[in-house]
């Protein structure tokens, strides 16, 4: 009996050694397909730093193929009492609304697909976010994209040049929206029961060069025949840390809006100061 007791303690201490998890090493996706990821935020938004870093997280993970743009319309976007900037305007509104229905903030788009088995569009669970742009970068990539800028310093003005490769033939409601964003932008977070004085805004909404929901490009692109455009805009003076173009990046891409789809193809950016 006294045997047959060792015998189980035996296997019990043997069963409970630790072994070791072998986590496999991140491979980089096979594509040059890029991801706009559209965050929905504002500084009186206490979970809404959560989504930045979230944001921060995918840029880093997935650098070539992940774009981001922070957006503060109306809700949960009213400077706090201690803030030097009001973020809100009419264009973020335009796009919050056309990025409807959400559940709440943060909450973000990836390539304006409503996903599968999802009410939101934007979607407001930051943990669902890494899915989606994997489910994203697993589809074909249909055309290419590059912009590149050029900016006067003295006149503060900015040359936008887009090229476009398709690599298919593609037809319909084909349309290009450009975006300035900008980063660095010192100014107080709400931040679940805080206020953080000296936040970081990064990848912020500060302007558009075409409507709010993209300029009409073409009803038709033929595989392998590039299509070139260009864009002219004229930077505001710096203003108190706003509007600081070594801060400031140029975002290009293109959609098709249909009936029930808003899809972007491609997206592509630039620091305007290389």
């Amino acid at each position: 009996m006294k045997r047959y007791l060792i015998f189980i303690a035996i296997i019990i201490f043997s069963g409970c050694s630790e072994v070791p998890v072998t986590i496999p090493e991140f491979v980089p996706p096979d594509t040059e397909k890029v991801v706009l990821i559209e965050e929905l935020t504002g500084v009186s938004c206490p979970n809404c730093p959560q989504g930045a870093l979230k944001l921060k997280e995918l840029i880093d993970r997935f650098p070539n193929n992940v774009i981001g743009v922070s957006i503060h319309g109306e809700f949960l976007a009213e400077p706090l009492d201690n803030s030097k900037y009001d973020f809100r305007s009419e264009l973020a509104n335009d796009l919050e609304n056309y990025l409807k229905p959400i559940f709440g903030k943060p909450a973000a788009a990836f390539n304006r697909v409503q996903q599968p088995d999802q009410a939101e569009f934007a979607i407001s669970s930051v943990d669902l976010w890494t899915q989606f742009v994997e489910a994203e970068l697993a589809k074909p990539q249909v055309m290419g994209l590059s912009v590149a800028t050029e900016f006067n310093e003295a006149t503060r003005e900015l040359k936008v040049d887009v090229d476009i490769e398709p690599l298919q033939n593609l037809d319909g409601d084909l349309r290009i929206s450009v975006m300035l964003i900008e980063s660095h932008i010192i100014d107080p977070q709400k931040d679940v029961a805080v206020i953080i004085d000296d936040y970081e805004h990064n990848h912020m909404l500060r302007e558009m060069l075409t409507a709010f929901d993209g300029n009409s490009l073409t009803n038709n692109l033929i595989a392998n025949e590039f299509f070139s455009t260009s864009f002219s805009h004229t930077l505001p003076d710096e203003d108190n840390g706003l509007w600081v173009a070594e801060n400031m990046e140029v975002i290009v891409f293109i959609s098709k809006i249909t009936p029930d789809t808003k899809e972007i193809f491609q997206a592509a950016k630039s620091y305007i100061l290389e």
